[in-house]
């Protein structure tokens, strides 16, 4: 029976992997050239935890029910987001009720785990080891026996706190990260039973968010001469490496898929949105909150009796518009909003190449409290949104979170390879939705019925009829 191995990269670049160091990358580099290829679109927005969960479940971001790492409670309370948030379904919940088993490692949003037909190992949002990290509750075990279970799950406990660590210490700890991590998964990998077993390597996102001025020379901060120019090839070099020890113990019944939720692309600057937001007169807020201290932004600080818009997102901008104030004039409010949004120039004068989306326009269901009203790429994600307060003008380089040197890019990548896939090579673009229902295609398991999204044409005909 076939078996789906799904290895993915977070962050991972297409046109590194495809373009600039694909010869470097020997194992990626033969499943390119013995399968099919392709760019492919995430998710709007192309947020980690959301663009995974729309791989594995096909659905778009307001039917995960996820927008971004936080969300409000009815109440007002603004809290963190766990995979008790998503809506549906995702792939081991789906194959397991046709007796397929699954091993899901570190996929974003996975955590706090429930129990599967399988194994399942959480993600970065995990709080620590003692916490509902593993099903079963036994590989707690063999977690602790690889060393340093605070560095298991991330680089850094704690939601962007890798942005505080220098350089050097962020590459040793990816290292460290990665070898543990790959350690627990070949054990699983070689000693479970499973049908579909999918991993998701952290170490890729870490350090091109924060080390990519180190080596792209088009960077306006780029740092010339630096001992970290490679530390981002190096480690792609790496963990094609690491896969190439999976590849060499595969059957010829395995398709394999290697594949990014999003890709990565230099950080001009912020756009300060609540700042423009105050400026333009959208937003208000309450006398006493403090504008000369740099801090993150709050909900609480709005007077929502007299505001119309507030901003939210980093990588990109969301915008809610307060319907109980515009009432019937939403839709000319919302279009002023974006006419006014795509006239930014950048910090020196010249226009930027904004993109902003509707909800009703992305979305199916944008009945949701945390669905926002307008998503905004500030110039095609270049430019980065900083929501935060205490940083006084239009454009910052960084927010109360810290600072960045490259953010989310609309596309991911995705190679697919095995006997039963054709030898296609590059495709035109696809989209991330169309991975579930590809892998449930494989698994011959039947592709739920409202699940609109094609499988990918890549199959041998009538070998998954």
């Amino acid at each position: 029976m076939t078996k789906v191995l799904l290895f993915g990269m977070d962050g991972g670049e297409p046109s590194l992997v495809f373009e600039k160091w694909r010869d470097l990358l020997p194992n990626i580099k033969k499943l390119m050239e013995n399968g099919s290829y392709a760019r492919m679109n995430s998710t709007i927005p192309p947020n980690t935890i959301v663009a995974w969960n729309s791989m594995i479940s096909g659905r778009d971001t307001s039917e995960l029910g996820v927008f971004s790492y936080t969300y409000k409670t009815p109440s007002g309370e603004t809290r963190l987001v766990s995979s008790q948030n998503l809506r549906c379904k995702v792939m081991w919940d789906i194959i397991g009720e046709y007796n397929k088993r699954s091993i899901g490692l570190f996929v974003p949003l996975s955590y706090p785990v429930h129990p599967i037909r399988g194994c399942l190992v959480s993600d970065f949002l995990t709080p620590d080891i003692e916490s509902n990290c593993a099903y079963p509750e036994s590989l707690k075990e063999k977690i602790k026996k690889l060393g340093n279970t605070e560095v298991f799950f991330d680089v850094v406990a704690g939601l962007a706190e890798h942005k505080h660590l220098d350089p050097e210490d962020l590459i040793k700890r990816a290292y460290l990260m990665t070898d543990m991590q790959f350690t627990l998964l070949k054990d699983l990998f070689h000693n479970e039973k499973w049908d579909f077993f999918m991993a998701v390597m952290l170490g890729t996102d870490r350090l091109q968010h924060m080390l990519w001025r180190h080596f792209d020379e088009t960077h306006r901060r780029f740092i010339a001469n630096s001992p970290y120019h490679d530390a981002i090839k190096n480690y792609y070099i790496y963990i094609d490496a690491k896969l190439g020890e999976l590849l060499s113990a595969l059957d010829d019944d395995t398709v394999i898929i290697v594949a990014s939720d999003h890709g990565m692309i230099k950080q001009e600057g912020k756009i300060n949105i609540n700042n423009w937001l105050i400026e333009q007169g959208y937003l208000v807020l309450h006398k006493d909150v403090d504008l000369s201290q740099k801090q993150r932004f709050s909900s609480s600080f709005i007077n929502m009796e007299k505001t119309i818009a507030y901003g939210s997102g980093a990588y990109n901008a969301r915008v809610f518009i307060n319907k109980q104030i515009v009432g019937s004039r939403y839709p000319k409010i919302s279009e002023e909003i974006i006419q006014k949004l795509k006239s930014i120039p950048d910090d020196k004068g010249n226009p930027l190449d904004t993109k902003v989306y509707k909800a009703e326009d992305i979305y199916k269901n944008t009945s949701d409290p945390n669905c926002p009203d307008l998503t905004v790429y500030f110039d095609d994600l270049r430019w980065a949104s900083n929501p935060d307060l205490g940083l006084s003008g239009l454009y910052s380089w960084e927010s109360a979170m810290g600072a960045d040197s490259a953010g989310h890019s609309r596309q991911g990548f995705f190679v697919i390879s095995g006997k039963k896939i054709k030898k296609k090579g590059m495709m035109p673009d696809i989209d991330i939705c169309q991975v579930a229902p590809t892998v449930m295609k494989i698994l011959q398991v039947p592709i739920p019925s409202d699940l609109k999204v094609k499988p990918l044409e890549v199959f041998t005909y009538g070998l998954f009829s």
